[in-house]
């Protein structure tokens, strides 16, 4: 077996090429204008970096100072993570619209955060309940990326979620559950080179995918730009109907024949099935259902195909609402013929399309008559 030192140098050495590998990530990021995005993706790297120094095979003690700063980015590793989950795959997410108590409860708990790291240098009980928040947020996380999956119109997006749950989620709670385990287990020299090896792993890969991503031989950086942005293309808020990505002169004869048969089930209100999934449609519409996905993606503008059946539903819903022929109907009633099985859902996708729930926006018409 290799001695501890030689262990503990080879380590070292596999943490900066870790670190170079995350300068790289980092350049690379901040070569593109900035955006949410790639805001979360920088501090998802000076996280890793601070768990990278910080879990080096070096005396606490020669850190001074800095093992609070570390320590800080290190354990902030959870709440960034599950802030780019949740930007990544719920298309609807928007921190600027959480309820202002939930946002003084967030600054609370951030100061908190900076008093038991920066200060206490983690050596009280709060360390351990940010433990247990982090935890909660990781396995969350991987909650949401498997929620979303059989509804999501991306493969890329697709492929990323069973990323997520398979392995970046297992190998995060594994950190975090070694941060409760005994010191001479947390520390060893074996579990730190495993960490920073497959540290190295995840980098590489990590710079390779964007290298490919921005330089691909054969394929403009601009092509490949225009490329992305035509497979995320969605509605903005406010649009009355979505974007149609491509044009009907460059669909495929199969293409053309699906869209028809999509627009005829659309026009027939088939959206009102209960429990209707991206699977049963392609089903009745006698297609492979990654076709289907695509072409919902590329022609309607939609990442997510809850999300274009919240749409449809919640249209004829206004149209019902503005009807004074169902002013004596229950909304639930009208919820449920719409395809929702409970009122809960029905209203929040209403609200989220109108900013008032079903009962406001009747009443609102109600009074203008």
């Amino acid at each position: 077996m290799m001695p501890i030192e030689s262990l503990s140098q080879l380590d070292l050495l596999i943490r900066m090429m870790v670190l170079g590998q995350l300068l790289l990530l980092g350049g690379l990021v901040l070569r593109e204008p900035a955006s949410r995005l790639r805001l979360l993706l920088l501090a998802c790297g000076l996280s890793v970096a601070g768990l990278v120094m910080l879990t080096a095979p070096i005396p606490d003690e020669q850190y001074g100072l800095l093992r609070n700063v570390l320590l800080i980015l290190t354990d902030a590793f959870a709440f960034i993570f599950w802030l780019l989950i949740c930007h990544l795959f719920e298309d609807d997410f928007n921190p600027g619209k959480w309820p202002t108590p939930v946002k003084w409860l967030l600054g609370l708990f951030g100061l908190v955060y900076l008093y038991a790291l920066g200060i206490q240098a983690g050596g009280s009980i709060l360390h351990d309940l940010i433990h247990a928040i982090s935890l909660g947020l990781v396995l969350h996380a991987a909650y949401i990326a498997w929620r979303g999956f059989k509804a999501d119109l991306l493969d890329t997006r697709r492929r990323a979620r069973v990323m997520v749950v398979l392995g970046i989620t297992l190998y995060s709670t594994i950190l975090v559950i070694f941060e409760f385990a005994d010191e001479r287990y947390r520390n060893a020299a074996v579990f730190g080179l495993f960490n920073a090896t497959f540290l190295l792993l995840i980098t590489t890969i990590a710079v390779a995918r964007t290298f490919r991503l921005q330089y691909e031989p054969g394929k403009p950086a601009a092509e490949i730009a225009a490329t992305e942005r035509q497979e995320i293309a969605r509605p903005q808020p406010g649009d009355s109907q979505p974007t149609l990505v491509r044009h009907q002169s460059e669909w495929s004869p199969a293409d053309a024949r699906l869209s028809k048969a999509l627009d005829s089930f659309i026009a027939e209100c088939g959206y009102h099935q209960h429990g209707l999934t991206i699977s049963g449609l392609a089903s009745q519409l006698n297609c492979p259902e990654h076709r289907l996905r695509r072409l919902i993606n590329q022609t309607r503008g939609y990442r997510n195909f809850n999300s274009m059946l919240n749409d449809l539903r919640v249209a004829d819903a206004r149209e019902r609402l503005v009807d004074p022929a169902y002013d004596d109907k229950p909304i639930l009633s009208i919820a449920l013929d719409l395809g929702y099985d409970s009122i809960g859902p029905f209203n929040r996708a209403f609200k989220a399309k109108t900013e008032q729930t079903p009962s406001e926006f009747r009443g609102d018409i109600q009074n203008r008559r």
